[in-house]
């Protein structure tokens, strides 16, 4: 018997329960505590999954990928995933402490992990993983992460150590990911959007990637989809989008913000029709069915769990209070803001409301409000408030981009934000709610106590 390992798990199971008797979710501290006693924890329990683990990771659309993958791969496998989203060491090894026996017996057949950019290098070294899907990688609290090209090597340092029995799901039409595949020897798999464009509004886009990382000359872009998503080429070396095996095209974006599109998996092509707005979705479903159909789960099964797919709460949640509509969509960096501002900007008449925080889990740097293409809703919106710790800021870079606040359009407290903003609502409108990470923890809470939603663990 692992003594050190029984010790450690039946302290998180201790800690998990205390702290779910006083409400909390206990997503973290469990396995943050357990790692103190057992730091090889992760290493000695996820070896006991007997179909190894699916790893995934980039800057935007973890949580959606991770869950839709699970709903997918739940049709056939027995699966154990960090589904409440806490994507750090201490949240791997406390879903880990949750789902074992004081023992460490494990009995599942695959590991989903959505695991965070920074956190990638060492999930790869405890988890051994069998497939890691990379979505893209925009810059993102640059205050924690720092620039994106020292995130990408770090991500190079780890792949190359990869044995080749693993498997490497990229997003072809984001540069600084299709070249990571240089960097290793595992088998890699494509995914991408082979439309040449859009029916989306356009907008201007901050691009992370300008230069050929293999040369350094200028790409050339055919198509250009978000930031530096697109059909790419390298004028010099010829460095090319590499052309995926999974692939979305005849995309729609409806004015309901629900989406249809043509989805080729191994050849087959089928109709997906679901309630999810905007590209960035897309990509979301690409990276999951690419996992799925590698697992032997049939086309048609990806395609109904996609189309009866909601995502988890803040990404895109409606819900309902006294009959009037509230959407909540989460912003956090440019690229990712961006896109919700593009699929937002499909409607007219607009009541919003945008709440930005600083918290550490936010990033305390709020610069990223001036690379957001606001400007885009100026003449599409009807009512506008901000809210959170940084409201202040967030007025005035609305301000900038022409948009009418006064002060009693700015709060510092959300709960009040959202009822006022409730309470302005015409019968047949809808509020559209922005929030920052941490934010969004508190919009959920404060939805709650007015009658709509779930708790944040509940979901």
């Amino acid at each position: 018997m692992d003594i050190r390992l029984t010790s450690a798990i039946l302290l998180g199971k201790i800690t998990s329960l205390i702290l779910k008797l006083s409400g909390s979710g206990a997503t973290a501290a469990p396995g943050l505590f357990a790692l103190k006693i057992d730091p090889n924890l992760i290493k000695k329990l996820s070896r006991k999954i007997k179909g190894g683990s699916v790893i995934i990771s980039g800057t935007n659309g973890k949580t959606t990928t991770a869950r839709l993958t699970f709903d997918i791969l739940s049709s056939k496998y027995k699966i154990i995933h960090n589904r409440q989203g806490s994507n750090l060491l201490r949240g791997i090894a406390s879903t880990l402490i949750q789902k074992a026996p004081v023992f460490g017996k494990i009995d599942f057949d695959l590991g989903l992990w959505e695991v965070d950019e920074a956190t990638l290098s060492a999930a790869i070294e405890n988890l051994s993983p069998k497939k890691i899907v990379l979505l893209n990688l925009f810059r993102d609290q640059l205050d924690r992460y720092g620039e994106v090209d020292t995130v990408r090597r770090n991500w190079q340092k780890s792949l190359s150590k990869l044995p080749k029995d693993t498997g490497l799901v990229l997003n072809t039409d984001d540069p600084g990911i299709s070249f990571l595949a240089k960097s290793c020897k595992a088998k890699t798999i494509y995914f991408g959007v082979n439309d040449a464009q859009t029916n989306l509004p356009a907008i201007d886009h901050v691009a992370d990637i300008k230069y050929c990382l293999n040369c350094n000359s200028k790409l050339i872009y055919k198509s250009l989809f978000s930031a530096h998503l697109g059909h790419y080429k390298c004028p010099n070396c010829g460095l090319g989008r590499p052309t995926p095996v999974i692939f979305a095209k005849n995309l729609n974006f409806k004015t309901n913000l629900t989406s249809s599109a043509l989805l080729s998996i191994d050849h087959k092509v089928l109709t997906i029709n679901y309630s999810l707005p905007g590209l960035y979705n897309v990509y979301n479903i690409l990276a999951a069915s690419a996992v799925s159909s590698n697992f032997d789960i049939s086309p048609q099964i990806i395609k109904e769990k996609i189309n009866g797919f909601s995502t988890a709460f803040g990404r895109f949640q409606k819900t309902e209070i006294d009959r009037k509509q509230i959407i909540t969509m989460l912003i956090k960096n440019p690229a990712g803001a961006n896109e919700v501002i593009r699929t937002l900007a499909q409607k007219d008449n607009l009541n919003l409301l945008i709440i930005l925080n600083d918290n550490i889990a936010d990033g305390r740097d709020v610069s990223w409000i001036w690379d957001t293409q606001w400007e885009v809703l100026k003449d599409k919106v009807k009512n506008i408030t901000v809210a959170g710790i940084r409201s202040w800021d967030m007025a005035t870079r609305l301000k900038y981009a022409k948009f009418k606040l006064s002060k009693n359009d700015i709060y510092k407290e959300i709960s009040y934000s959202i009822a006022d903003s409730i309470d302005k609502l015409n019968k047949n409108d809808t509020l559209i709610i922005l929030p920052t990470y941490t934010a969004l923890l508190e919009v959920q809470k404060s939805l709650s106590r007015l009658g709509g939603g779930k708790k944040w663990h509940e979901n």
